[in-house]
């Protein structure tokens, strides 16, 4: 073998070792406690703390990001019913993001001795520590909710005005689907079957305020119709707005 043939092949080797010396060496790097999650950040407000999500995810301080399974966060994170998704990032070369959509309570579900919290989708959660206090109860006419019912009653809960939520002590929905609010002040509010539970919602707004203007005490409010709601006043008459 001629010197010449031996220079070119000690080239080619270094042309190919240097890279995987250096592939090598960094992959060897991504080891090392550079790479340890200094920073857990969680996206996402709700029930659960920020602590919670962290310990739900299975990280913390000793997690390496580079070598993370991310998709094994993701089904820690989403295997809790308060997680409605849930997704992790990672920002070189020591934070780690936790971003998740949290549902949120609308209502308490109190029947046959059980006890969970209703979501704004339907779904009973387990009790949390983040549950904002006064919840409305929400009832069956006989026993305990049906999934149609629950799904129900927390689509009008879901989107009320805040203001109007908080004077809500419980929603009631019947065999026949029919969906009623009792206010705290003792006031009945009669909702129709489910569906443009967002009308229904202004308009139950605008009859509260009306009333309040007007400064008339009310027994019931029908809104099932909603771009024609009528109040029954303490005297017993009808009117509508």
């Amino acid at each position: 073998m001629t010197e010449r043939t031996l220079r070119r092949r000690r080239g080619l080797a270094l042309i190919i070792g240097i890279p995987v010396l250096l592939a090598f060496s960094f992959w060897a790097l991504t080891y090392t406690p550079v790479f340890r999650a200094r920073h857990i950040r969680v996206e996402g407000a709700g029930a659960l703390t920020a602590d919670d999500v962290r310990t739900l995810a299975g990280v913390d301080a000793s997690t390496n990001v580079v070598h993370l399974d991310r998709e094994a966060v993701v089904r820690n994170l989403e295997g809790n019913a308060w997680v409605a998704n849930a997704s992790v990032r990672v920002e070189l070369p020591n934070t780690l993001v936790l971003v998740v959509t949290q549902r949120r309570a609308v209502g308490v579900v109190d029947a046959l001795g059980e006890r969970g919290i209703l979501a704004s989708d339907g779904t009973i959660l387990p009790a949390a520590a983040g549950v904002p206090d006064g919840l409305p109860a929400v009832r069956a006419a006989l026993g305990a909710p049906d999934e149609d019912q629950r799904r129900a009653a927390a689509s009008l809960l879901d989107v009320l005005d805040p203001v109007v939520a908080k004077r809500v002590a419980a929603v009631s929905v019947g065999q026949d689907g029919l969906v009623t609010l009792a206010l705290t002040s003792g006031t009945m509010v009669q909702a129709g079957e489910a569906g443009d539970e967002g009308a229904k919602a202004q308009a139950l707004r605008a009859v509260l305020r009306w009333a309040s203007s007007s400064e008339l005490e009310l027994t019931s409010i029908d809104i099932s119709a909603p771009t024609a709601p009528s109040v029954t006043l303490r005297d017993g008459s009808t009117v509508s707005p």
